[in-house]
C-alpha cells in the first residue's frame, strides 16, 4: 500500500506544473543558520495532497487530515528530516538551519478533486550571513598648500552578495551620505573637523564602522605643514640675526686689522734699527798671535813691563749692554838676557824679543 502511494505521488510530481497561478515569485530572506517559512493559505476546498519541491528535487509530501485518515507528512531525504516542520498545525512548511545551498526556487502544488487544475505557488530564497563589522583603508596621502587629499575605501570580511555601501559625513553644516565602498576626502588643515562612518547592508542585516576623524587622516599633513612653518620661522629668524652681528662683526674685524697693521709698522722700524752684532762674547771668535823666540827658556812675565790697550768700539743705543764693549788687549813681555858660562856669543840675527800678543 505504501509502496502504491509513493510511487503516485512520484507520478504527481513528474506531471507538468499547473497554470491555476501566474503570480510572480515571492521572495524570501533567511540568515545563514537560521530558519524560514514558506507561509501557505489553502483555499476552503477539499485538499487531496500538497507537494514541496526544491527546484526540481522533491522536498516534502503531505497528505491532509480528513475525516477518514491522519495527517500523513513525508520527508523525501532523511537528511532534511530534522529540519522540516509545520508549525500550529498548519501546511507552512519551516526549514530551519539553513546554509548558502539552501538557497533557490521552492514550489508548491495543491492537488484537488475541486479543482480542474493544480494550485502553484513559487517562492525564492536567498540565504545571507550575518555582516561583520566593515573596515576602512586609507588610499595614498596627497598634501597640496595645507589640504591633504585622499580616498577612504570600505569592505567587508565575507561579505556575499548583495552587500550596499554607503557612507555618513558628521560634523558639516548639513550631514551628507555617499553612496559606494570608495569616499574622496578632500580636508583643510584648520577647518572643522568631520569624521566618516561606513555603513554597510545586506538583506538581513547591516553594520557601521569605527567613525574616521579627518584630521587623524591628515595628521601627517598637519605635521608635514607645522614643520614647515616652523623651518621657514627659523631660516627668518637667523637671517635677522645675522644681519644683526653683520656691523658688529665687520668692526670687530677691522679693529683687528688695524692692530695687526700696527704691529707690523713696528716690526718694520725695529729691522732698520738693529745692526748685525759681528762681536760674539763666546771664545770662539778670539784670536790669538804667538811670537815665539828661538831661546827655548820663555822668561816669567813682568808685571811692572806688560802694557794694557783698552780701546772701547761705540755701538748704537739697540745693542745690548752685554755687547755694548769690546777690550783689546795687548800683551808684549821683554824677556832679560840670561848669560851662561861657555856660551857662545849672541849674533846680531838672534831674535831677542819675545812677544805674546793676544786679542780678545
Amino acid at each position: 500500500m505504501l509502496v502504491l502511494r509513493a510511487s503516485f505521488i512520484l507520478l504527481l510530481l513528474c506531471q507538468p506544473p499547473g497554470q491555476a497561478t501566474s503570480e510572480a515569485p515571492k521572495e524570501l530572506v533567511g540568515d545563514l543558520g537560521g530558519s524560514v517559512t514558506f507561509p501557505l493559505k489553502l483555499p476552503e476546498i477539499q485538499i487531496d495532497s500538497i507537494f514541496w519541491t526544491f527546484n526540481t528535487t522533491p522536498l516534502v509530501t503531505i497528505e491532509p487530515k480528513t475525516p477518514n485518515r491522519q495527517a500523513n507528512v513525508i520527508v523525501t531525504h532523511s537528511h532534511n528530516k530534522e529540519r522540516v516542520k509545520f508549525p500550529q498545525g498548519s501546511y507552512s512548511l519551516e526549514l530551519s538551519k539553513l546554509n548558502k545551498n539552501d538557497s533557490g526556487d521552492y514550489r508548491m502544488v495543491i492537488y484537488s478533486s475541486s479543482l480542474k487544475e493544480p494550485l502553484n505557488q513559487v517562492y525564492r530564497l536567498r540565504v545571507y550571513e550575518h555582516l561583520s563589522k566593515p573596515k576602512v583603508t586609507m588610499g595614498l596621502l596627497n598634501n597640496k598648500n595645507g589640504t591633504c587629499v585622499t580616498n577612504l575605501t570600505c569592505f567587508v570580511d565575507q561579505g556575499g552578495e548583495e552587500v550596499t555601501y554607503s557612507w555618513e559625513s558628521l560634523g558639516q553644516a548639513s550631514n551628507e551620505s555617499h553612496n559606494g565602498s570608495i569616499l574622496p576626502v578632500s580636508w583643510r588643515l584648520g577647518e572643522r573637523d568631520m569624521s566618516f562612518i561606513c555603513v554597510v547592508r545586506n538583506p538581513i542585516s547591516s553594520n557601521s564602522s569605527n567613525p574616521v576623524f579627518a584630521w587623524k587622516l591628515c595628521e601627517g599633513a598637519a605635521a608635514d605643514s607645522e614643520s614647515s612653518t616652523i623651518l621657514a620661522f627659523l631660516g627668518v629668524s637667523l637671517l635677522i640675526f645675522a644681519f644683526a652681528l653683520m656691523p658688529a662683526i665687520l668692526i670687530k674685524w677691522r679693529e683687528k686689522r688695524k692692530v695687526s697693521e700696527s704691529i707690523e709698522e713696528r716690526k718694520g722700524m725695529d729691522t732698520h734699527q738693529e745692526i748685525p752684532n759681528y762681536y760674539s762674547t763666546s771664545g770662539e771668535t778670539s784670536v790669538y798671535d804667538m811670537i815665539t823666540c828661538v831661546n827655548k827658556t820663555i822668561p816669567e812675565e813682568d808685571p811692572e813691563k806688560t802694557l794694557y790697550f783698552s780701546v772701547q768700539i761705540p755701538q748704537k743705543e739697540t745693542i745690548s749692554e752685554e755687547n755694548a764693549e769690546k777690550t783689546l788687549y795687548s800683551s808684549v813681555q821683554i824677556p832679560q838676557m840670561m848669560e851662561k858660562p861657555h856660551s857662545a856669543p849672541t849674533s846680531p840675527d838672534t831674535p831677542t824679543l819675545f812677544t805674546h800678543e793676544i786679542i780678545n
